[in-house]
């Protein structure tokens, strides 16, 4: 990722509101989702003006953190397109499907990457919640 396009701010990204929701199911978590994982994922997103941004989820201990451009060593790094983010995560895009069709490229530990079903439906339930109060 070169400097110039990278993103200072996650405004610039339509997957910020789902990463607040999943640090938030994550911070509500009472069944353990942290000890699930216990490793640190990257999500390397790229929004629609070409802008670069980087959240680091690390489950090695507590509930879990969020970050937007964290410099924590990833165990498994997924690169993809902002709006691919959101649809992942919020059960519209089937993992195996989007790998297979490249949506989604995988660096690093490939049983973590496996895993991420288990974020994926946490973010799901998160705005099902949401959906309900509106």
């Amino acid at each position: 990722m070169s400097q110039d396009s990278a993103a200072s701010d996650p405004v610039d990204f339509k997957s910020t509101a789902v990463f607040r929701l999943l640090e938030k199911a994550m911070q509500e978590d009472d069944k353990g989702l942290a000890v699930t994982l216990k490793g640190i994922y990257c999500f390397k997103v790229k929004n629609e003006d070409g802008k670069d941004g980087i959240w680091i989820l690390d489950m090695r201990d507590g509930k879990g953190k969020v970050k937007f451009n964290g410099k924590e060593k990833p165990d498994v790094t997924l690169v993809m397109k902002d709006a691919d983010v959101v649809e992942l995560m919020m059960g519209k895009l089937n993992p195996q499907k989007a790998f297979f069709q490249g949506k989604v490229k995988i660096n690093g530990n490939m049983g973590l990457a496996m895993k991420l079903s288990v974020l994926q439906e946490q973010a799901s339930k998160k705005m099902e919640e949401l959906k309900a109060k509106l």
